[in-house]
């Protein structure tokens, strides 16, 4: 099962670079390379658009709103095993949901 994954940019002021790369990491993210400019670092990294739900949200707490980002879809690649069988059992979830309240 194919899943879309985003090219993220990240800028930060350097304080807040373990909790973001900590934050990033637990998105399946992979770091694509860090950069300095000026006081801020930029954090180039391969995101799962599905782990980044609400992200902006999460970058403004991680960082005291110092940080901002961007997004751009960048490709599609194959879901963790893991993470395909929890998006089957869901589908079959709601299906079962669906199909229980249309018998009534």
């Amino acid at each position: 099962m194919l899943e879309p994954i985003e090219t993220v940019e990240i800028q930060v002021p350097e304080s807040f670079m373990g909790k973001v790369m900590g934050d990033l990491s637990s998105r399946r993210g992979k770091i694509l390379g860090i950069e300095a400019e000026g006081a801020f670092q930029i954090i180039k990294a391969s995101v799962p658009t599905a782990e980044l739900y609400h992200y902006s949200s999460t970058l403004r707490s991680l960082t005291g709103g110092a940080g901002v980002h961007t997004e751009t879809f960048s490709h599609y690649e194959e879901m963790p095993r893991e993470a395909a069988e929890k998006v089957v059992a869901e589908a079959a979830q709601r299906k079962t949901n669906h199909d229980n309240h249309n018998s009534h």
